[in-house]
C-alpha cells in the first residue's frame, strides 16, 4: 500500500476520531457560562454586519461589560466568527458547536501534517489521535467563546507549516490573524525561532531566516500599535489572584503538577472552576512548595540545554508549545483566575507528540503490545471525553460538575442557582444562592440574582433590597441598575427609575434593554423626543428582540408622511 493512501486513511482515521469524541456537542440546546455573557448578551452580535466597525475598534469584554471593564483583551477575529454565524444562522447553538468541531478537526489535521515531515507515519498518526480525543481539551472545543484556543492553535500550527514552506505571506498573514484572536499569539515568533534551530539549524539571524523574523517582527509591532490605539489599558487581566510575585511563584508549580499534567496525561481530576479558595497560597515555610519549583526549575534548564546545545526534538515538543502557557503564568502580568484546562489546548501539541514519540520507540521493540496499549490509551480518553460532553449539555449538567470539583466556589454556586432558576426550580436555585452568599458574602452576582427572584415571585420591595446590596457590591453592574429600575417603576418611583437606567447606559452604552425600558419612561412622563431616540436605538440594537418589530412600526408610522 503507497504512503499516500496511507495518509490518507490515517487522516480519516484522525477525522473519525474527533467526531466521536465531539459529536455529542452537537446537541447542545442552550449557552450558558460565558457563552451567555460574551454570545447572547453581546449587543454587536445581534446588530448584524453594522457591527463590524465597533468591533474592530472595541476590546472583547467592552461591549458587555463597558469600557471601565478591569478586563482589557483585544480580539476582533474572534467576535467576528461570531458575528458570521449569528448573522447567516442566528443564536442556534448547533451550528456554533459545530463550527468549533470543524476547528478542533483542522487543528488536528495541521498537527498531523507538521508531524509528518518530522517523523513515521505511526508515530504522526498516534500523537495526532492522542491529541484529538484528550479530555483536558474538552473545554476548549466544547465552550463556544473559548473557541479563541482552537483559533489559537490552528493559525500558529498553519503560520508555522507556511513559514517552513517559504511562503512567506501568507505566514505572516495567519501570524497576524492569531493576534488579532488571542494575545498568547504574540509568543508565536519564539516558538517559530525554536522550531527553526531544532529541526533546520538556523538562527533568527542567518540569511536564510531573518526575513521571515523581521515580518514577524513588523506584525507584532503593528499589533501592539493597533491595540494601544483601541484599549484603555496595554494589558490587564483583571483583579489580581495572588497578592504577591513569591506567593505566585510557590503556588502555581503544585497546581501545575495536580492540576496540568495530572489531568493532561490521566484523564481524570479535570475542573472547569479553579475559583478560590479551592488552591490555597502556597506558603514560603512548605517544604513540598520549594521542592515542586526546583522540580520545575531543573526540567526547564534541562529542556533548554537540550534544545539549544543539542537541538533535540523531545525537547523542542516539550517547551515550544509550552510558550504559549507564559501569559497565564502570572509571571508576565497578574490575572484574576489562577488557571483553566483550555489553556492546555496548544501546550499539549507536545504532550501529544510526546506520546507518539513513545508509541513509536515501543512499536519497534513490540508491535502488538504497543498497538494494544495506544488503543486502550485511545479508548479510555474518547470515553472519558464523551462523559464529560454529555454532562455538559445543559447548563444545569456544566454547573453541577463545576460545583462537584470546586464545592467551594461562591460563582460556581451562583451559575448552578442561574441555571435551576431558568428551569423552574426555585427552592433549589434560592438554596444554592444562599450558599454562594454564604461562601462569599460580597458578590454582587448573587445579589442581583436574588433581585430577580425576588421579582419573579411579585416582590418590588424585597427584589429593590437585593439589588441595592448588589449594586453596593459591584456599582458597575449595568443589568442590576435596568432591574432596579423596573423595581421602582412598579413602585410608581418612575423619576429614580430613569435615573437607574441613565446610570446603566453610562456603564453601557449598549445595552439594548435599557434604552427600552428608557424609552418608554421618557414616553410616559411626555419626553418625546428622548424616548423616540432610546427607541431607535433598542431596535438597532436588538433587531430580533420580540418587542423590535412593534417598535419599528410604531417608529416608522411616527415617521411617515402625512397623506
Amino acid at each position: 500500500m503507497n504512503d499516500r493512501l496511507l495518509d490518507r486513511k490515517a487522516a480519516l482515521l484522525i477525522v473519525l476520531a474527533s467526531l466521536a469524541a465531539y459529536g455529542p456537542t452537537l446537541r447542545i440546546k442552550e449557552f450558558f457560562h460565558d457563552d451567555q455573557a460574551w454570545i447572547v448578551r453581546n449587543p454587536l452580535l445581534h446588530k448584524g454586519i453594522s457591527a463590524v466597525p465597533k468591533i474592530l475598534s472595541s476590546g472583547y469584554v467592552e461591549p458587555v461589560l463597558g469600557s471601565a471593564s478591569p478586563v482589557q483583551e483585544y480580539r476582533p477575529l474572534l467576535v467576528l466568527s461570531f458575528l458570521v454565524q449569528t448573522a447567516t444562522t442566528g443564536f442556534a447553538p448547533a451550528p456554533m458547536h459545530a463550527a468549533n468541531l470543524l476547528l478542533h478537526i483542522l487543528v488536528c489535521l495541521l498537527f498531523w501534517t507538521a508531524l509528518r515531515r518530522r517523523t513515521t507515519l505511526e508515530a504522526a498518526a498516534a500523537a495526532a489521535l492522542v491529541f484529538a480525543l484528550l479530555p483536558v481539551h474538552t473545554e476548549a472545543v466544547t465552550i463556544v467563546s473559548w473557541r479563541s484556543e482552537v483559533m489559537t492553535a490552528a493559525f500558529v500550527l498553519g503560520a508555522w507549516l507556511c513559514l517552513e514552506d517559504g511562503r512567506l505571506a501568507p505566514g505572516v498573514a495567519l501570524y497576524g490573524a492569531g493576534l488579532l484572536t488571542k494575545e498568547p499569539v504574540i509568543l508565536f515568533p519564539a516558538f517559530y525561532a525554536l522550531a527553526d534551530w531544532t529541526f533546520h539549524g538556523r538562527k533568527p539571524w542567518d540569511r536564510k531566516a531573518r526575513l521571515a523574523h523581521a515580518s514577524l517582527l513588523a506584525a507584532t509591532g503593528a499589533y501592539l500599535a493597533l491595540r494601544a490605539a483601541v484599549l484603555p489599558r496595554m494589558m490587564h487581566g483583571g483583579f489580581p489572584y495572588f497578592h504577591s510575585r513569591l506567593s505566585a511563584a510557590l503556588t502555581l508549580p503544585r497546581f501545575a503538577f495536580a492540576h496540568y499534567v495530572w489531568p493532561s496525561v490521566t484523564g481524570t481530576g479535570m475542573c472547569s472552576d479553579y475559583n478560590r479558595p479551592l488552591i490555597p497560597y502556597a506558603s514560603a515555610a512548605e517544604p513540598l512548595s520549594w521542592l515542586c519549583l526546583a522540580a520545575w526549575g531543573a526540567i526547564l534548564a534541562a529542556t533548554l540545554y537540550a534544545c539549544l546545545k543539542r537541538r533535540s526534538p523531545w525537547s523542542f515538543w516539550l517547551l515550544g508549545p509550552c510558550l504559549f502557557l507564559l501569559p497565564t503564568s502570572h509571571l508576565v502580568f497578574p490575572l484574576d483566575t489562577i488557571g483553566a484546562d483550555r489553556f492546555l489546548y496548544v501546550p499539549t501539541l507536545g504532550l501529544a507528540a510526546g506520546f507518539g514519540g513513545l508509541f513509536e520507540i515501543a512499536r519497534k521493540r513490540h508491535r502488538t503490545g504497543a498497538l494494544l496499549a495506544g488503543s486502550a490509551l485511545l479508548v479510555w480518553y474518547l470515553a472519558a471525553t464523551v462523559r464529560r460532553n454529555l454532562s455538559w449539555s445543559s447548563a444545569a449538567g456544566f454547573y453541577e460538575e463545576a460545583v462537584a470539583c470546586n464545592p467551594v466556589s461562591a460563582k460556581a454556586r451562583n451559575g448552578l442557582a442561574e441555571a435551576l432558576l431558568v428551569r423552574g426550580e426555585l427552592a433549589a436555585g434560592h438554596a444554592q444562592l444562599l450558599k454562594a452568599l454564604e461562601l462569599d458574602g460580597h458578590m454582587g452576582a448573587a445579589y442581583y440574582n436574588l433581585g430577580r427572584l425576588a421579582w419573579q415571585n411579585g416582590d418590588a420591595r424585597a427584589s429593590e433590597r437585593f439589588l441595592r446590596r448588589a449594586l453596593a457590591e459591584d456599582a458597575g453592574d449595568a443589568d442590576a441598575w435596568v432591574l432596579l429600575a423596573v423595581t421602582l417603576q412598579a413602585q410608581g418611583r418612575k423619576m429614580e427609575a430613569v435615573t437607574c437606567l441613565e446610570k446603566a447606559l453610562e456603564i453601557n452604552p449598549d445595552l439594548a434593554l435599557a434604552h427600552f425600558n428608557l424609552g418608554t419612561l421618557d414616553l410616559g412622563l411626555r419626553k418625546q423626543a428622548e424616548g423616540l431616540s432610546h427607541l431607535a436605538r433598542f431596535v438597532e440594537l436588538a433587531p430580533d428582540d420580540p418587542d423590535a418589530a412593534k417598535v419599528a412600526e410604531m417608529l416608522g408610522s411616527l415617521h411617515a408622511p402625512a397623506r
